[in-house]
């Protein structure tokens, strides 16, 4: 893991507070909590994740907040992660369960192996999607993908989780065939197809 390098900044004297192994406290619109006058952001930051794409958007917000008055919240971002192995693997939200039936959530699954670009690529025994919805629901808490690409993939499960799309409308969004991405409207197809009626 990486710590953040503050110690030898001299922060006190500006009435920084930070701990050692975290970094610098900030509040929800990235002030320091101990000098309002003062904006932190990235992997110096106290309890943010150390990814350069959160420090991108983590500058965002404190261009927002300190130079237009906004109070764009850190909380409200939806961050995804992802590691470049092969396959890659990408998360967002939540995917560590004790059990599915504790944590109150369905969990929606497609893999590769009928993926037709996968098939073309060769990659049928490498992936899969899981989609993790609160029980009952569509409304999307995390995601897991294991595939070529998952990183830019992850992003459509990312925005729908910000802006509230629910599994059910990614589902019945047209994705251009054949494409990876086409595992996660699969998922949203299996919440849409267990609801179906069954016709006796």
């Amino acid at each position: 893991g990486r710590l953040p390098n503050v110690q030898n900044l001299n922060l006190e004297k500006a009435n920084i507070q930070y701990d050692e192994k975290k970094g610098i406290l900030i509040n929800d619109v990235a002030q320091s909590t101990s000098n309002p006058n003062v904006y932190a952001v990235g992997d110096c930051v106290a309890n943010v994740p150390r990814l350069t794409h959160m420090s991108g958007e983590m500058a965002k917000v404190v261009v927002q907040n300190a130079l237009f008055d906004d109070t764009w919240k850190v909380s409200s971002l939806v961050v995804p992660a992802c590691m470049y192995t092969e396959p890659e693997y990408a998360t967002v939200g939540k995917v560590k369960f004790t059990s599915p039936e504790e944590e109150e959530v369905d969990v929606y699954t497609t893999t590769l192996e009928h993926n037709d670009r996968a098939i073309l690529d060769g990659d049928t025994n490498q992936g899969m999607v899981k989609i993790y919805c609160a029980k009952g629901t569509d409304t999307i808490v995390g995601c897991t993908i294991v595939a070529p690409r998952a990183g830019e993939m992850i992003n459509e499960v990312s925005l729908a989780m910000k802006y509230g799309i629910g599994l059910g409308q990614v589902g019945r969004n047209i994705h251009c065939y054949p494409t990876t991405g086409e595992a996660i409207m699969m998922c949203g197809l299996q919440f849409i197809n267990a609801r179906w009626k069954r016709l006796d």
